[in-house]
């Protein structure tokens, strides 16, 4: 039985595969503020379950529905149902995922408006049912574009796709392509009414009321003590890159652990 100890936050695909991969040096825990497994992607997911039972197999132990608050080197600090305590570990592998870059960070200029919404959260918004809008602009066309605007495109809106130039967008019936461009300032008066983009001097207004950020991801880092690289004793497991998909996602992450296991690394399959 392995007696060093290892904490996995979260248990997405990324969290799942790096902690099977560390299970058979490490005594592991994984810990996610959501009550189940599976992230982004969802409990139901096959690439989910398969995960799970490796994790089963290798016993690895489970806190989910608690959040990681603070690293203290050889321990973490959490907050859950069984209330706050430290947790001690030697190693903290954080594999929080990643998150659309803000309109700040993208220096889009402008007012804070309503309608301005990153594509994750877009994404459950529309899954849940809920009309974004009818004139809906993405900036980005990474697979979280392709992901939120397959499900905003059967409330039959309007869609168009500001994108690097070279990139491939999603296709749908009601959809403009500015190929190239970039997105400068958004404007409205409460709620959002337009976006401005600029290309080569140029610049073009965007009739909208929704504008989903979906451009340059950023890893999401939020446990005080472990954010910024190198951390004493913490592995990121944070794929960052406009190509998400569950399998290379769960394999960048196993080759971030892999040089704290000495196991053999496992192919990662959906």
């Amino acid at each position: 039985m392995p007696t060093s100890r290892a904490v996995v936050v979260g248990a997405g695909v990324a969290g799942l595969a790096a902690a099977a991969e560390l299970a058979s040096r490490f005594s592991v825990t994984v810990l996610d503020r959501l009550p189940v497994a599976g992230g982004v992607l969802g409990c139901d997911a096959e690439a989910v379950h398969a995960l799970e039972r490796r994790c089963a197999d290798a016993e690895v132990g489970w806190m989910l529905g608690t959040t990681a608050v603070r690293w203290r080197g050889s321990r973490l600090l959490v907050a859950g149902p069984d209330g706050i305590r430290w947790l001690p570990a030697d190693q903290l592998i954080y594999a929080g995922g990643s998150r659309p870059a803000t309109a700040a960070e993208l220096r889009i200029a402008g007012p804070r408006l309503a309608g301005v919404l990153p594509a994750t959260v877009a994404l459950h918004f529309a899954e849940a049912g809920v009309l974004l809008g009818r004139r809906v602009v993405f900036v980005g066309a990474g697979d979280w574009a392709h992901a939120a605007a397959h499900v905003i495109a059967e409330h039959d809106c309007e869609i168009t796709i500001v994108a690097p130039a070279g990139a491939a967008p999603p296709r749908f019936r009601h959809e403009a392509l500015f190929s190239g461009w970039t997105a400068s300032t958004v404007t409205g008066s409460g709620r959002v009414d337009s976006l401005h983009v600029e290309r080569a001097g140029h610049t073009h207004r965007i009739s909208c009321d929704a504008v989903i950020l979906a451009e340059s991801p950023r890893p999401l880092r939020n446990v005080d003590g472990a954010v910024i690289e190198p951390c004493d004793h913490v592995t990121f497991a944070q794929p960052i890159g406009d190509v998400t998909t569950h399998l290379w996602a769960a394999s960048e992450a196993v080759r971030a652990v892999s040089q704290l296991s000495e196991s053999r690394i496992e192919e990662v399959t959906a």
